[in-house]
């Protein structure tokens, strides 16, 4: 938990040695843990296979946010305190200068203290967000957007990749950043494949749609390292043999640390 100090929002030429008291350490975390107790658990039955790891990861999420809100304020406060100090020891208030300057040290090591504390809590939320994941997220034809592709009636299957540059774009579920590992379930007849990528918006994967002779078969691309999980993952045609690259079931990716 971090201790907040409350803030004082009066104008600097209010202050005087007399109002510049040691405020009291109070705990604004204390404010979310109702709100979020009544929440998180059917938050985290929603959004994988590990509650625990989820509720704790909403808790980590809360602490994050609240220094993300409070600090700007302390800052803001510390560089009143740092011109009232100059102020004080311009008017040979020197005791007065001295509270201010103490107040000021004492608010600018809290920031120091929040900064490293979110530091770890940005870590920590990450372990704990691929800890809730479950074991397959499956990306199916129906939610992606197609450019030079159609959706075959029926089997709903990606089909119809002609040309080069062919290609299926799907929306990420908010994703952990982290490695994954690409797995796609297809359909390929003798007379179609050809070779392809599947990317997101900075890392990518290549390979090949081999011949697949008992119908629909699954094949590893390999662990794609994804940067941005709000984003979107990309499968394009690179070269196509014939009149088409294959018939694309799903996607499934598979977090790598599962």
């Amino acid at each position: 938990m971090i201790g907040i100090r409350p803030l004082r929002r009066c104008s600097p030429k209010t202050y005087t040695a007399s109002t510049l008291t040691p405020s009291r350490p109070i705990t604004l975390l204390s404010l979310c843990f109702a709100s979020l107790l009544a929440f998180g658990a059917d938050a985290a039955l929603s959004v994988g296979t590990n509650p625990k790891a989820a509720v704790a990861s909403l808790r980590v999420g809360h602490e994050i946010a609240l220094i993300k809100a409070t600090a700007p304020y302390l800052r803001e406060y510390a560089t009143e305190l740092s011109a009232l100090e100059k102020r004080l020891a311009t008017a040979k208030d020197y005791r007065g200068a001295i509270k201010a300057r103490d107040e000021r040290s004492a608010v600018e090591q809290q920031l120091a203290r929040m900064e490293k504390e979110d530091l770890l809590l940005k870590t920590r939320e990450s372990g704990l967000r691929s800890a809730a994941l479950p074991d397959e997220i499956i990306l199916m034809p129906e939610q992606a957007t197609l450019e030079g592709v159609k959706r075959e009636t029926g089997t709903g299957a990606l089909t119809d990749w002609k040309k080069p540059g062919a290609k299926a774009t799907w929306k990420l579920p908010d994703l952990p950043p982290g490695g994954y590992e690409v797995v796609i379930r297809y359909s390929c007849d003798l007379v179609e494949g050809g070779s392809l990528t599947i990317g997101e918006q900075a890392f990518s994967l290549s390979g090949t749609a081999d011949t697949t002779l008992k119908g629909a078969s699954e094949k590893n691309f390999g662990t794609l390292k994804i940067t941005s999980g709000s984003g979107s993952l990309t499968i394009t045609a690179k070269t196509v043999l014939k009149n088409n690259l294959m018939d694309l079931h799903f996607i499934k990716l598979i977090p790598a640390n599962h």
